[in-house]
């Protein structure tokens, strides 16, 4: 067991920041209604909604913190707004509204990840470690990494880096995890697996199991297989080459082995693994899909040269699987591969069906209505504004007929008057009679999208919604967690707008500003001793001490432009709009009707004309 040299500090105002892991039933009610919260406003982050459980007590209180946010939601979030689903855990997300590192904590676990980076980052003050668990709500994995970047700026934390890399020996460097440990004197297969250290609790023993110890032994195992896999077939071709038994691939006429080939299903002609692989890429990504690939039977065609006439046979899926799967990269290549050949089977199928925008999947259109049962009329619901419709299309036939008559045979991929029109009649006729929300079920894309503007479904989903708006809150989002510092007594968020970096929090709590160092008692009553005190007539960066600046705010102009930049970074690779050009960061644009920035094009036009003047 790890050594628990430091206890939990109490809080001096007598209140208890965590959940006593005896009263279990109160934790568990905690989390179901953060859950519920969560699930209700999902736009809010989870650190407010805990703020407000909190804050209220007893048997209403779920009720009561869910009227505070209908009737004062600014004033409780404080713009602690939930960023836009990105990453590879997009459909998790969307099931799972609260994750296990929002949920309210239990104290064991607290006390082991306190006690466990106490000892982990001892050239760190501990107020400076309680600061970032309490802005990670007490998360090891998430707090880790924080603290690993404050900590690269000491000096004493560069100096143990280098000695500890000095003494490893090459086989610990990929193994630097504070946790994992290499049994010693019990042989060499032993010492060749770490180990972790017991941490006193569960919970965090079975995240350090998941995020450091499990990924290391997949890894590891992995190199053996490999390396393994490498010595067997050298062995085997070298025992085959001994035997007089090797084959001669009828494609590249070099010799292989009998594990290494395939034989065609009609004249049985001998084909090498490195030949299918190598006919299958050129089919992907080359220009003989249609030469390699029968459309029949989804199969390779036989690769072997004939004389007089082609080879009508082909290689079978499972042959070909096994010689893509033995190259390097060769699951994606498969995976291509079967997604293009499931394409081409549904292309020929000719089914109603519903696309994911984002990926290849698609579901049969369970509410397909044959156009002959499909009845379109007039809307009557809002008379004046149909026929005012009406009457203002009218005055636009002869550009619909100049479009009509220039767009075919100038412009052939320009879509047709009436293409748009049927376009629009099946959009209204499905979002009449089917639920807007598309959710795909392919393992690698899972994202929920929406079938009128085919973009990513977002709780509560507005359709159209402008590119800029949501530009200018991720941006905003991500400059003010840039800068959010959280009290690790009484767990409130703040910013500094101006004034000096020692700072004291409503709870009587000080602390510095820059590096989160307490500076009050019981973390040595340093106060304004904590920063320099050195004279320095140019101003700058002093010379004779590392302490930090009293007035000098030299880093956040750039972390909240760094911030801000990779979040529109992220944002724009998410969207699609690399590159497009007039929706900057936005923060100096007026705000603008939704109608003027919108991404309208004449589809969209279509779309919105229809709606307004047919119903079905």
């Amino acid at each position: 067991h790890m050594s628990s040299r430091v206890a939990p500090p109490a809080c001096e105002n007598g209140h208890t920041n965590f959940i006593e892991d005896g009263d279990k039933k109160r934790l568990a009610e905690l989390n179901g209604e953060l859950t519920v919260l969560a699930t209700a406003f999902p736009r809010i982050l989870p650190e407010a909604l805990r703020e407000m459980l909190q804050t209220f007590d007893g048997e209403s209180r779920l009720h009561v913190v869910a009227e505070e946010l209908l009737k004062h939601e600014d004033e409780w979030v404080k713009d602690r707004w939930r960023k836009a689903i990105q990453g590879t855990d997009k459909a998790k997300d969307d099931r799972l509204p609260v994750t296990a590192e929002d949920c309210f904590r239990r104290a064991s676990y607290k006390k082991a990840v306190r006690t466990t980076l106490y000892e982990e980052f001892t050239a760190l003050s501990r107020s400076k470690i309680e600061g970032v668990l309490a802005e990670e709500n007490f998360c090891y994995t998430r707090a880790r990494l924080t603290l690993q970047n404050l900590a690269s700026r000491s000096w004493r934390n560069s100096f143990n880096v280098f000695l500890c890399k000095l003494l490893k020996s090459a086989k610990f460097k990929n193994a630097d995890h504070y946790m994992l440990v290499w049994p010693k004197n019990h042989g060499v297969e032993a010492n060749s697996v770490p180990v972790l250290k017991e941490t006193g609790d569960g919970e965090l023993d079975a995240e350090l199991y998941q995020n450091v110890l499990l990924p290391f032994l997949q890894k590891a195992k992995k190199e053996r297989e490999d390396k393994d896999w490498e010595t067997a077939m050298t062995l085997n071709e070298a025992e085959a080459m001994d035997a007089q038994a090797m084959y001669e691939c009828q494609c590249c006429f070099l010799d292989t082995t009998f594990e290494q080939m395939a034989t065609c299903t009609t004249n049985a002609h001998v084909i090498c693994f490195p030949c299918i692989k190598n006919a299958a890429s050129e089919a992907l990504f080359g220009q003989s899909w249609g030469r390699n690939i029968e459309y029949t039977c989804g199969q390779l065609k036989c690769l072997a040269p004939m004389s007089s006439d082609i080879c009508d046979g082909c290689i079978l899926h499972s042959a070909t699987r096994r010689a893509i799967l033995q190259s390097k990269g060769g699951k994606e290549t498969l995976t291509k591969l079967e997604t293009r050949l499931a394409e081409e089977s549904v292309m020929k199928a000719r089914l109603a069906l519903v696309h994911c925008p984002f990926c290849a999947y698609a579901e049969v259109d369970e509410l397909y209505f044959p156009p002959s049962t499909v009845r379109h009329k007039l809307n009557t619901a809002h008379f004046t504004t149909t026929v005012f419709l009406l009457l203002l299309m009218l005055n636009f036939v002869p550009l619909l007929l100049l479009y009509a008559l220039v767009s075919r045979p100038l412009f052939h991929e320009l879509p047709t008057i009436t293409s748009m029109v049927s376009t629009s009649l099946a959009r209204l006729s499905r979002t009449r009679h089917l639920s807007q929300r598309f959710q795909c079920r392919s393992p690698l894309c899972a994202l929920p999208s929406c079938l009128t503007c085919f973009k990513i479904w977002h709780d509560p989903h507005v359709c159209h919604e402008s590119a800029v708006v949501s530009l200018r809150t991720t941006i905003e989002a991500a400059r003010t967690a840039a800068l959010k510092r959280t009290c690790p007594r009484c767990g409130l968020g703040f910013i500094k707008d101006s004034g000096c970096n020692k700072l004291t929090c409503v709870c009587g709590y000080a602390m510095c500003y820059i590096c989160r160092q307490g500076l009050g008692r019981g973390h040595g009553d340093e106060g304004y001793r904590h920063f320099c005190q050195h004279f320095r007539p140019a101003g700058g960066v002093c010379r004779e001490c590392d302490k930090c600046d009293l007035y000098l705010d030299e880093d956040d102009e750039n972390l909240v432009k760094r911030a801000g930049a990779l979040a529109e970074k992220e944002w724009r690779v998410k969207e699609g709009m690399t590159g497009v050009p007039g929706i900057g960061g936005g923060q100096e644009e007026a705000p603008r009707a939704t109608w003027l920035y919108a991404d309208w094009t004449m589809q969209d036009l279509m779309d919105w004309w229809v709606k307004k003047v047919i119903d079905c």
